[in-house]
């Protein structure tokens, strides 16, 4: 017979071993630092592999911030890896501490980072000077967007004084139009001067909702005087012109201010570089926006006419008409206008017994 050997001290011993074991696995990698997992590090499965990304706040669950959120740096500034190495059988229930650490520094300048990805702002023309800024020429020279695009000219027989259901068929043609260019954040100029503030938050309150949607944002810069956007538009500042419906101008104003606009040129350079120019009208105060789109050069309008009842969608294919339900009825200050022949260039989108509503014109 066999004598009875114990088994109580040979299995003490391996469980005293196992430390040192794990310890072991983490030396094959190449980020141990006395015997323990270096800063930026944790073990995990018996190796020292690279800590979560976290927040500033030490969460290693917390998502990364939206790469819509407007963060134009790249959004890496509270950052951060929990570079605490746990010690101790209960280290999943303690605090770690966390060592912030600068996304730029994991590029080489002069790329930063973007979307989680190294880019260089002065070339990229994604991120053209900035995070999200895309040209749409396609050519980005010193975090400058150059060369020439198509730009896209609509006109809109809506003035959203009275706002629509959000995502109905009469916010879908603005925030089509809106939404166009591909730059996230996207910046829109909003030239408000003798609107109304209930019709310019109204519209702005739409291309917000819709803009959630698709988890992007947007950004508006009011404008007060048409002097001003003749000084400050720009395709590297802004992607839209949103020129929201002049109710309160006074007689002859808007055909005035169309034709500086075309004077000085800057409206025709934005649409030459690829922005889009959004005019919304409703036929309210003196009725004068469509010779402001006449004389500005953006659209003939000789005259518009107001209506009620349904419209249809004739462009549904068009990237105005996309996702508009046809027919739809618009709510009260819409008209038809008389404009361009639908053809080449110019696009009838919506119409009442074939009278346009909503005009797409491209500019080459």
């Amino acid at each position: 017979m066999q004598p009875f050997i114990s088994m109580e001290k040979p299995m003490r011993r391996i469980l005293e071993l196992i430390p040192f074991a794990l310890l072991a696995a983490c030396a094959d990698v190449n980020s141990v630092v006395g015997g323990a997992c270096a800063e930026g590090y944790v073990e995990q499965g018996n190796a020292c592999v690279l800590a979560p990304l976290a927040t500033g706040s030490g969460d290693a669950g917390a998502p990364n911030a939206d790469a819509g959120s407007g963060d134009t740096d790249g959004g890496g500034s509270d950052r951060s890896r929990d570079g605490g190495a746990q010690t101790g059988s209960d280290a999943s229930s303690t605090t770690s501490t966390s060592t912030a650490i600068d996304p730029s520094n994991l590029c080489t300048p002069p790329e930063i980072v973007c979307g989680g990805v190294c880019v260089d702002t002065s070339s990229d023309p994604n991120n053209c000077g900035s995070c999200g800024k895309v040209c749409p020429s396609n050519a980005c020279v010193a975090g400058k967007c150059v060369g020439s695009a198509p730009g896209h000219v609509v006109v809109i027989g809506h003035d959203y004084e009275t706002s629509p259901t959000v995502f109905s068929s009469q916010a879908r043609v603005l925030t089509n139009a809106t939404l166009l260019p591909a730059s996230n954040p996207l910046r829109v100029m909003s030239y408000e001067e003798f609107a109304d503030a209930p019709a310019v938050q109204n519209a702005e309150g739409l291309v917000t909702a819709e803009a959630k949607q698709l988890g992007r944002t947007v950004s508006f810069a009011s404008v007060g005087a048409s002097s001003t956007v003749s000084s400050t538009l720009d395709q590297n500042a802004f992607d839209v012109l949103l020129v929201h419906d002049q109710r309160r101008a006074p007689s002859g104003t808007l055909a005035t201010i169309g034709s500086a606009w075309q004077a000085d040129g800057h409206v025709a350079a934005f649409l030459h570089a690829g922005g889009v120019v959004i005019v919304l009208t409703g036929g309210g105060g003196t009725g004068e926006m469509p010779a402001l789109a006449s004389n500005a050069g953006l659209l003939d309008v000789t005259a518009q006419t107001a209506i009620t009842g349904s419209l249809t969608v004739l462009a549904p294919a068009d990237a105005i008409g996309s996702g508009v339900v046809s027919p739809y009825v618009p709510k009260p200050s819409t008209v038809t206008l008389d404009t361009e022949a639908n053809g080449g260039d110019v696009v009838w989108v919506v119409a009442q017994n074939g009278a346009p509503v909503v005009v797409h014109k491209v500019m080459p």
